[in-house]
C-alpha cells in the first residue's frame, strides 16, 4: 500500500490526480473509514466499487479494509 504523501509530495502531483485522490479519500470516507484509513485507501489502487459492495452487504469497517489493503 501507498504511504500518506508529504505536503511537498502532494506539491509534486499533478492537479488533476489530486483531484482525484482527493474525490476518492471523500468518497471512502463517505462509506464510514475514518481519516487516515481513506487516505490511504484512496493513495493505493484499492478498489471503490469493491469496497461499496462489501460495505452494502454487511462486511464491517475493519474487515473491509483488511481485503482492500
Amino acid at each position: 500500500m501507498t504511504s500518506i504523501l508529504t505536503d511537498e509530495q502532494i506539491d509534486a502531483i499533478d492537479p488533476e490526480e489530486l483531484a482525484v485522490q482527493m474525490w476518492r479519500q471523500d468518497q471512502f470516507g463517505r462509506l464510514g473509514f475514518d481519516s487516515v484509513i481513506s487516505r490511504l485507501l484512496a493513495e493505493s489502487t484499492a478498489d471503490l466499487g469493491l469496497a461499496r459492495r462489501l460495505l452494502r452487504s454487511g462486511c464491517p469497517v475493519a474487515t473491509a479494509f483488511r481485503i482492500l489493503a
